[in-house]
């Protein structure tokens, strides 16, 4: 195997190793919205609906980012990851502004950042 293909085998695992911690993560933020969330405070239902809410989208968030590693890294392996196939896997993120913001990357047209964007819809 020459050197250039070990590293490509070598960067498609840190991707699919990426994935799987990016869904342990959704895992755990869930688990973490669910303890923060005491059953005796009912006069906070209304709040703890919320922060539920929250986790559970930041987890879905976390969930859809690991998929689309996955996905890329199978596309890249078998040499399919041209741009109509970047375009397919974004469309699979739940987001709109988060699709658009890697659709901006992808074709090179300037980038939004995460922390340049005014409001997301799951933040809202």
């Amino acid at each position: 195997m020459t050197e250039a293909k070990t590293d490509g085998v070598a960067a498609l695992r840190l991707l699919r190793g990426v994935a799987n911690e990016l869904r342990g993560l959704a895992i755990e933020t869930a688990r973490l919205g669910e303890s923060l969330a005491p059953d005796s405070k009912i006069s906070e239902a209304t709040e703890i609906i919320s922060l539920l809410q929250y986790f559970d989208v930041f987890a879905q968030n976390l969930e859809a980012h690991a998929s689309l590693i996955d996905r890329l890294s199978v596309r890249l392996e078998t040499g399919a990851a041209d741009m109509a196939a970047l375009h397919d896997l974004i469309g699979g993120i739940p987001f709109f502004r988060i699709r658009e913001r890697l659709r901006l990357n992808v074709d090179g047209s300037g980038s939004l950042k995460a922390s340049e964007a005014v409001q997301d819809e799951h933040w809202g």
